[in-house]
């Protein structure tokens, strides 16, 4: 049995792994639990699962590496770069990593790879992007990867009336439930553009060698084409258990919690091209190549400042990939060339000042 160290077990991803957990009790047991804020939350669920240890990190800024002493594995679902100490720590003692947080192996992707290396510990995607490629490469080398783009609430709004579209209208997601950073960053796509990073570091492609596909189905969560001219698609539900389970299992397919793909219930299964000029956020991953290996996490910061202003109503929609266009422009060859924790964090938190000068000047 594997003891699950949960770190953000109240948000969208902590609740369904514990959901996962539950239903799967002979393979696993809740080892710890961490979250930001929402104390009832994280006190009911340790009255189900009866952790050795949890901790709200307002109390406690150490409480991920406590957590995950001990645990056989991780969840990691938390927001930003919280979690990169306890996911160094994780790699430098050999613990298994779920990893359903893409800031952090986009923002010291060098990093990760570097610990992994040496490491006697395996890092699993959680997204299901990322777990669909993990399984269609099967240890084979891609000619390309294909993600797979549901396009998120506004993809049939007229672009003249995106900037009308207020944040509950972005958490309106078609297909998935998800926490509500994640589903506005699908709404601009900047959640695909992190998608494409994070492939790019996960699977050791090239941006170039990544295209996105907007299949507003959510069927096939992604693609790896072969050069021999093969395509392999992986195909389910749209229900982020099934990859949580997956990660869990370290990569096997064992009965969970999510129902079986009915094709007699199928219409059809479209696939086109995404539009990046109503949704230029896209365009961000080709932007910043080459530019440095801080500028993912110029990205990141600069995104999540954007998003809790657009839910606050002080930006609107079309501010998104102007505002995160001018941090990149302005942080572009004035940052340190390699990649270390300070520097990522030191990264943060001054892209996070710079870019909230830039949403005082639009207000």
């Amino acid at each position: 049995m594997k003891k699950v160290a949960v770190l953000g077990s109240t948000g969208s991803i902590g609740t369904q792994t514990l959901e996962v957990i539950s239903r799967r009790s002979d393979l696993f047991s809740v080892h710890s639990l961490v979250a930001y804020s929402n104390g009832e939350k994280l006190q009911e669920q340790c009255e189900q699962f009866h952790p050795q240890y949890s901790q709200l990190l307002t109390v406690d800024s150490d409480a991920m590496i406590k957590a995950v002493k001990g645990a056989d594995i991780v969840m990691v679902a938390t927001r930003g770069i919280s979690a990169l100490k306890a996911v160094l720590y994780c790699l430098d003692n050999g613990i298994e990593i779920a990893l359903a947080n893409k800031e952090t192996l986009i923002c010291a992707g060098k990093l990760i790879k570097e610990r992994l290396a040496v490491s006697k510990a395996h890092l699993y995607p959680v997204d299901s992007e990322h777990c669909a490629i993990w399984q269609c490469l099967n240890g084979q080398k891609p000619a390309s990867l294909v993600l797979t783009a549901s396009g998120g609430a506004f993809y049939n709004i007229p672009t003249e009336q995106l900037d009308k579209m207020k944040s509950v209208d972005a958490l309106r997601h078609p297909n998935w439930n998800m926490g509500s950073k994640i589903t506005i960053d699908s709404a601009t796509l900047m959640n695909k553009a992190f998608e494409v990073l994070e492939a790019s570091v996960l699977f050791d492609v090239p941006l170039c060698d990544i295209e996105v596909v907007v299949h507003r189905q959510s069927v096939v969560h992604s693609m790896v084409r072969y050069p021999d001219g093969s395509i392999i698609a992986q195909m389910a539900v749209p229900d982020m258990r099934l990859p949580i389970l997956y990660a869990l299992t370290g990569g096997h397919h064992v009965e969970g919690c999510v129902s079986q793909l009915s094709f007699d219930k199928m219409l059809s299964l479209t696939f086109e091209r995404p539009d990046m000029e109503k949704f230029p956020c896209l365009k961000l991953p080709a932007y910043i190549d080459g530019k440095g290996d801080l500028m993912p996490t110029v990205l990141c910061a600069a995104d999540e400042v954007c998003v809790e202003a657009y839910m606050n109503g002080d930006i609107v929609f079309g501010d998104f990939y102007k505002i995160i266009s001018k941090a990149v422009e302005h942080f572009s060859g004035i940052l340190p060339p390699v990649q270390t924790v300070s520097d990522i964090e030191e990264t943060d938190k001054k892209v996070r000042l710079y870019t909230k000068s830039l949403i005082y000047e639009v207000l």
